[in-house]
């Protein structure tokens, strides 16, 4: 049984509370333009849940990298640069925990974007699914990441 670290879940959390916003604001817009109905309302339920749950598997991954990582000195920036400016390889950031961690993200992003695919898939298939409703909300983690950004870069 994987342990999900408090970051990982307050990430999630944030995520998922924005989404939640950004799901009933859609969901007003249908209804200002005379389009809400159940289908609306399934498709944006399908949709949100797959676009959190993508973010907390994303998050789940790299967790279970970093987990992997666990105790590997990585470059400095400054010696990566070094490394860059006299035409090196960075060999000593190759050990078998970067691979394999590499490896586990790369498998974690192709797994996502199946599931992502499939949802999609049964969005713009099944008829209890508006379209529009079901995919749009893939895009509301990106967006809520985006404003939580702007609003940092004020307080700082």
């Amino acid at each position: 049984m994987i342990k999900v670290q408090p970051a990982v879940r307050k990430e999630t959390l944030r995520i998922a509370a924005g989404t939640l916003v950004l799901t009933v604001l859609m969901l007003a817009v249908f209804l200002i333009l005379g389009q809400f109905d159940l289908t609306v309302l399934l498709g944006a339920l399908l949709g949100s849940a797959a676009a959190v749950g993508n973010f907390f598997l994303l998050g789940l991954s790299v967790q279970k990298a970093a987990e992997t990582m666990n105790g590997v000195k990585l470059p400095s920036y400054e010696e990566a640069e070094a490394n860059l400016e006299l035409g090196q390889e960075l060999e000593t950031a190759v050990t078998p925990e970067t691979k394999l961690a590499k490896q586990r993200m790369q498998l974690s992003y192709t797994g996502r974007m199946i599931l992502l695919a499939a949802v999609g898939v049964l969005g713009l298939t099944l008829p209890c699914f508006h379209a529009v409703a079901t995919v749009l909300p893939f895009l509301f983690p990106r967006i809520v990441i985006f404003l939580y950004g702007i609003r940092n870069k004020k307080e700082s």
